[in-house]
């Protein structure tokens, strides 16, 4: 009986939300890339670069020059939920809107990756973006 009460306590529990594994879903180095274009563009305050593609912006890499700090957003990712950013160097997990020091290693991954780079973080589908000058030039931008 005792059994039967608290097997029956245990089904009412919530159930807590299992985390999305920030697993690549494919092999990033040799898929397709993602169609889509890098801009950058001066904004008050700092710099970023925006990775495009039809539906909108779908990744941030956002300098703020008055702290020399970094910050990376995804379509769709509530802060604090967790991105993974891989490169041809480095791979590096961080909370979405946290911002980075504007000379972390991450950022010359990014700056220096062999022709793409990666993001990963639920609830979007991996991104796939190449390498362009975009992202080097909002780096460099809080380095000054």
């Amino acid at each position: 009986m005792i059994t039967a009460i608290l097997y029956a306590v245990a089904l009412a529990q919530p159930v807590p939300a299992r985390p999305v594994p920030l697993q690549a879903p494919i092999n990033w180095r040799s898929a397709p890339l993602n169609g889509g274009i890098w801009l950058y563009r001066a904004i008050p305050g700092g710099s970023e670069a925006v990775f495009q593609t039809n539906l909108g912006p779908q990744f941030t890499i956002r300098c703020t020059l008055n702290v020399r700090r970094i910050s990376f957003m995804r379509a769709g990712a509530a802060p604090g939920m967790l991105l993974r950013i891989m490169t041809t160097s480095s791979e590096r997990t961080l909370p979405v809107g946290n911002t980075v020091a504007s000379f972390d290693p991450v950022l010359d991954a990014i700056a220096f990756s062999r022709g793409r780079v990666a993001v990963l973080g639920a609830p979007a589908p991996i991104l796939i973006m190449p390498s362009w000058a975009e992202p080097a030039r909002a780096i460099e931008d809080c380095r000054k």
